[in-house]
C-alpha cells in the first residue's frame, strides 16, 4: 500500500522534529542519571534552558553545569517547556519575536554557582523596555461599587470568582470533549515506551497483577498559587512565600474602625443567647483553635492568605489565615501577587494534557485538582497504577514547570486520602490488602465531610480516628447525626464509598455574588449596581445555555451595633443576612426580568441603601435552553401550570358523602390576588336519593369530547373569569335532574352561564384566513382561560421583553384570551392588555411585534363587532 507523502513514521511521537528533541532530551537525561555521582548541587532545579548564539560560559559548558546541578539542557526551544532563553546578543528582530520568553545573559548560570544559590533572573535580562524611564506616581484611590467599572475589576483581581470560573470552564470542557469519539491517546503510546526502556534498565518492577476492578487517580497541584509563582520568581524557591493582595500591614490607622467592637459582635452571635451547655462548651473547644483574628491590632493586614508554600506551613501557617497574623509568626514572609492569566494556562494544560493524551474519563474538581478513572490506561498499557503516577507527574511537571502529588485508590475517598499521604510532590498507591489498616490510623478530621462542627461532636463520643469511629454501631450513628451523615461515617471510617466519578456535569444553580466594596449613597447607585450583578447573571446563563426559574435575592446588611467601617478595609463587616426567593412563571437568561424580579423584592423589604454590604442573585430550577420545544412563551407557561391550577385556584368542589348520601357542593368567590388569603365559602346539601353519580357525570360531554376526563372535575366560579369549566358544554349536555336538584338562584346562574356559552361559541371571525388561524393545542387551550387577568400582563411582559420575535401560537393565545374576555363582557381588562402590549411593543420598535399587535387587535375588533356593534377605542397605528 502506498504511504501518504506527509507520513513519515514519527506521527505518533507528533513528528519527526518533536521525536528528535525527545530523544536529544532523553540521552541528556539518561546521561545525567548515569553521572549521579557528578551532580553538585539543585541549584537549578526545575529550569530548562535553551542557548542561543556565542555565550561564555559555552554551549557545551553550560550543557554540564545543568547536567551537575539539577538543571535541563534543551538542544531546541521548546516554547512550552524551556524556562529560560541563554544569550549574550541577539538581534532586536530575534528579541521581539522572544519577547514573551525570558532571554538572560549566561552570567545568571556563572553567578549562581558562586552563590551558592538561584539568583533573581530579572537582574541579568538581556534587554529591558526603557528601564530608567521616569514615572509619575499618581495616587491610587480604592473604588467601590458605586463606580461603573467596578464590577469587571473586582472579579477580574476576585481569586474566588477565578476558582469558581475556573472550576465550571472545566468541568464544561470534560463535557464538551466527551461529545467527541476520540480512540487514539498519544500519552499511552509514550507510557508504554518509557516502561519497556526503564524495565529493560532494571528501573522498574515487573509486571503487577491489580487487586481491584476499578482503579481511580486522585491528582492534585502541590500549593498551586505559589508554584506556578515560584516559575517566574526562582529566587524565591526555598523560602516561605504567600500570594495575596496585601503588600504588607498598614502605618495608618483608618478612622472609624473599632476593630475590638466588631470581633466582639462575631464571638456574641457564636455563643448565642441561650443556656446551651452544649454549645457553650463547644463555643471553648472551637471557637479559638478556629479565629484567624487572634493578636490583630489595628494597623495589621486583614487580608487573607490563597495560598502559602511548605516552607511557610511549617513555621504554622496556613491557607486563609490572615496576612497580619501571618506576618507575626514569621516576620521573613514573602509575600507575593496573583497571577491570574498564569494561573489560567497552567490548569489548561493540565487537563488537556489528560484529556488529548490519556483518557476522557475525568471528574474535574478545580483549577488544580482532578479525578480520573484509569482503569483503562493500565489495561491498554500494562502498567502499573504506581508506574502511570510516577509518568504522569514527570510529563506534568514538565509541561507546568510546577510539582504535583498524586492519590491511588479503588475509590473516590481512598484516592484523596492517598493523595493527602503523597503531599508534597509525591505518589502513593493504596492497596487493596493495606486498606483497613490504613484507614483506620486516619484522623477524622482529615475525612472528607468531616468539619469542625461534626469532629467536636465525634470528639464528645470519644473518637478521634476512624478505627475508634468504626467501632460504633451504624445505629448510634444515625441517631446522633442524622441518616444520611450517619451512613455516610459509617462507610468512609471502613474505606467505602459509592461515588461514581461524575462526567456529566450540569449545575444546580448560576450565581454573582458581591460583597466587598458595596457601598452606596443613593438608591439611584444601588440600582444601577444591581443591573450590572444582573448582566453579569444572564452572561453567566449564557455561557452555559441554561435558563432558570428560581431567582434567589441575597443581602447583607450592616448590624446596626456594627461600628460605620468595617475591620477590613471596604469589607461587609457584622452584618445581618437576608435571603428571598422568587419563582418565575417561565425559565429565563434575561437581565432585564431578573432585575424586575430583585428590584421588586428590595423595594418590598424596604431596605437603606446605604447600609448595603452584600448582594448576590442566584438563579435555581434551571434547563437547558436547547431543550425548549416548538411551544412558544406563553404556551409552554400555561402547559407549565396544568398541575398547579388544580392545587391553587379557587374551586367549585363536589364531593360524595357516603354516609348520609349527600352530594357536598363547595362554592368559593375568588377574591383579587391582593387578598387572595380571604376566602369565602358557601356550603350547600343538596339530597340525591335516587343516584350515587358525581358531578362528573352530569357535566360528562358527549363521547368524542376529549376536553374533560373521567376524573375530578371542577368549576370557578369568579368576579373576574366566569366558570371556566364550562366554557365548551351545552345545555343538552347537562342532566336536568342535576339541575332541578339545585336551589334556584345557583341554577339560574348556570343556565344563564350556558346559555350565553352557546350564544358565544355560535360567533365566529370572520376573514379568519387572512388575519390567522385561531388553533392551539388541546392542552393549552384548555387551561389559558384560567389565568388571571393580572397574570396575564405580566406574561404578557415577559413574553415581549423575552423573546427576539413572537411564534404565532403565542400570538393565538393571546388573542384567543382577549377574545373570551370580550365576549364575558370584561371589555375594560381587554382593553387594559391591550394598551400594555402596545406600549410594550412600540418601546421594542420590532416589525415583526408590530404586525403581531396588528392580528391580535383585528380578530378582538371583530368580535367586538360582532357582539356590541363597535370597535374598542385603543391605538391601531405605532
Amino acid at each position: 500500500m502506498k504511504r501518504n507523502r506527509n507520513e513519515n513514521g514519527f506521527e505518533e511521537w507528533g513528528g519527526y522534529m518533536e521525536a528528535k528533541k525527545s530523544k536529544l532530551e532523553q540521552q541528556f537525561m539518561d546521561k545525567a542519571a548515569d553521572s549521579e555521582n557528578r551532580v553538585k548541587s539543585q541549584i537549578f532545579k526545575g529550569i530548562s534552558i535553551f542557548v542561543n548564539g556565542y555565550t561564555l560560559p559555552s554551549a557545551d559548558d553550560l550543557k554540564v553545569i545543568m547536567m551537575e546541578n539539577g538543571g535541563v539542557y534543551h538542544h531546541y526551544h521548546r516554547p512550552n517547556i524551556t524556562t529560560h532563553v541563554i544569550s549574550s546578543n541577539l538581534p532586536t528582530a530575534k528579541l521581539k519575536l522572544l519577547k514573551q520568553y525570558k532571554v538572560v545573559k549566561p552570567e545568571w548560570i556563572s553567578d549562581s554557582i558562586k552563590e551558592g544559590r538561584l539568583l533573581n533572573f530579572r537582574d541579568y535580562l538581556l534587554f529591558i523596555d526603557q528601564p530608567d524611564q521616569p514615572k509619575i506616581d499618581f495616587p491610587v484611590r480604592a473604588k467601590n461599587a458605586s463606580e461603573p467599572t467596578f464590577l469587571s475589576e473586582f472579579y477580574n483581581n476576585s481569586r474566588l470568582h477565578l476558582i469558581s470560573t475556573m472550576a465550571t470552564t472545566f468541568k464544561h470542557l470534560v463535557n464538551n470533549t466527551r461529545k467527541c469519539t476520540k480512540t487514539d491517546y498519544p500519552g499511552r503510546q509514550r507510557l508504554k515506551q518509557w516502561i519497556q526502556q526503564n524495565k529493560a534498565k532494571n528501573l522498574l518492577s515487573q509486571d503487577l497483577e491489580l487487586d481491584s476492578e476499578k482503579i481511580v487517580m486522585h491528582i492534585d497541584m502541590d500549593c498551586f498559587f505559589v508554584s506556578v509563582s515560584l516559575v517566574e520568581r526562582p529566587e524565591l524557591r526555598g523560602f516561605p512565600v504567600a500570594v495575596t493582595h496585601a503588600k504588607g500591614n498598614s502605618h495608618l490607622k483608618r478612622k472609624g474602625v473599632d476593630r475590638e467592637a466588631e470581633f466582639g459582635l462575631y464571638v456574641k452571635r457564636w455563643k448565642g443567647d441561650d443556656d446551651d451547655n452544649e454549645k457553650k462548651e463547644m463555643v471553648r473547644e472551637v471557637q479559638p483553635k478556629s479565629t484567624k483574628r487572634d493578636g490583630i491590632n489595628e494597623t495589621d493586614s486583614m487580608a487573607e492568605i490563597a495560598c502559602c508554600s511548605y516552607e511557610a506551613r511549617r513555621v504554622g501557617i496556613k491557607n486563609g489565615m490572615l496576612v497580619g497574623q501571618a506576618l507575626k509568626m514569621c516576620p521573613g514572609l514573602k509575600l507575593i501577587p496573583y497571577n491570574f492569566e498564569q494561573y489560567k494556562n497552567v490548569a489548561n494544560i493540565l487537563y488537556t494534557h489528560i484529556l488529548n493524551d490519556y483518557t476522557l474519563d475525568v471528574e474535574a474538581v478545580s483549577c488544580d485538582e482532578l479525578y480520573l478513572d484509569c482503569t483503562q490506561i493500565l489495561e491498554t498499557t500494562k502498567a502499573s497504577p504506581l508506574e502511570l503516577a510516577t509518568f504522569l507527574r514527570k510529563e506534568i511537571k514538565e509541561r507546568t514547570q510546577c510539582p504535583c502529588s498524586t492519590g491511588i485508590g479503588s475509590n473516590c475517598l481512598l484516592a484523596r486520602l492517598a493523595t493527602k499521604k503523597a503531599k508534597p510532590d509525591g505518589q502513593f498507591y493504596l492497596e487493596p490488602g493495606i486498606t483497613m489498616d490504613f484507614i483506620k490510623q486516619i484522623n477524622v478530621s482529615d475525612v472528607p465531610g468531616i468539619g469542625k462542627t461534626l469532629g467536636h461532636k465525634l470528639s464528645t463520643l470519644g473518637v478521634s480516628t476512624c478505627g475508634e469511629l468504626s467501632t460504633l454501631s451504624l445505629q448510634t450513628l444515625q441517631s446522633e447525626f442524622g441518616n444520611k451523615t450517619g451512613l455516610s461515617l459509617f462507610k468512609h471510617c471502613r474505606g467505602e464509598d459509592d461515588r461514581k466519578l461524575n462526567f456529566d456535569y450540569r449545575p444546580k444553580s448560576i450565581s454573582a455574588e458581591v460583597n466587598y466594596g458595596i457601598r452606596f449613597e443613593n438608591k439611584e447607585e444601588s440600582e444601577n449596581f444591581i443591573k450590572q450583578l444582573c448582566d453579569e447573571v444572564e452572561k453567566r446563563l449564557n455561557d452555559v445555555e441554561m435558563i432558570g426559574k428560581t431567582i434567589t435575592l441575597k443581602l447583607m446588611i450592616r448590624n446596626s451595633e456594627a461600628p460605620k467601617e468595617s475591620a477590613k478595609f471596604l469589607g461587609h463587616g457584622f452584618c445581618d443576612h437576608i435571603t428571598k426567593s422568587s419563582s418565575l412563571t417561565k425559565s429565563t437568561s434575561s437581565s432585564k426580568i431578573i432585575f424586575q424580579v430583585v428590584n421588586k423584592i428590595i423595594t418590598q423589604l424596604d431596605i437603606d441603601p446605604t447600609e448595603l454590604r452584600g448582594i448576590g442573585i442566584q438563579i435555581n430550577k434551571l434547563e437547558n435552553r436547547s431543550v425548549k420545544g416548538n411551544a412558544g412563551y406563553i404556551e409552554n407557561f400555561i402547559l407549565n401550570m396544568k398541575s398547579k391550577y388544580e392545587l391553587k385556584n379557587n374551586q367549585v368542589s363536589f364531593n360524595k358523602n357516603t354516609n348520609d348520601n349527600k352530594i357536598i357542593l363547595t362554592k368559593v368567590r375568588e377574591s383579587k390576588i391582593k387578598n387572595s388569603s380571604s376566602v369565602n365559602a358557601e356550603i350547600i346539601s343538596v339530597e340525591n336519593s335516587n343516584k350515587s353519580k358525581t358531578v362528573l357525570n352530569y357535566f360528562k360531554p358527549k363521547e368524542g369530547n376529549s376536553c374533560y376526563t373521567q376524573q375530578s372535575t371542577t368549576l370557578q366560579s369568579s368576579s373576574n373569569i366566569p366558570h371556566p369549566s364550562i366554557v365548551n358544554i351545552k345545555m343538552s349536555q347537562v342532566d336536568p335532574s342535576f339541575l332541578e336538584a339545585l336551589p334556584a338562584d345557583l341554577r339560574k346562574e348556570i343556565e344563564n352561564e350556558l346559555k350565553n356559552n352557546e350564544f358565544y361559541n355560535s360567533v365566529t371571525l370572520e376573514n379568519e384566513s387572512e388575519s390567522m388561524e385561531l388553533t392551539m393545542t388541546e392542552e393549552s387551550s384548555k387551561l389559558y382561560q384560567h389565568v388571571h387577568v393580572d397574570k396575564m400582563k405580566e406574561f404578557i411582559e415577559e413574553w415581549v421583553i423575552t423573546e427576539n420575535e413572537p411564534k404565532m401560537c403565542d400570538n393565538i393565545m393571546v388573542s384567543k384570551y382577549l377574545c373570551n374576555l370580550v365576549k364575558d363582557t370584561k371589555t375594560e381588562d381587554a382593553y387594559e392588555i391591550i394598551r400594555k402590549l402596545y406600549q410594550l411593543i412600540k418601546t421594542k420598535n420590532h416589525l415583526a411585534w408590530k404586525q403581531s399587535y396588528f392580528d391580535i387587535l383585528k380578530n378582538v375588533q371583530e368580535i367586538m363587532l360582532n357582539l356590541y356593534n363597535a370597535k374598542m377605542k385603543v391605538e391601531s397605528t405605532f
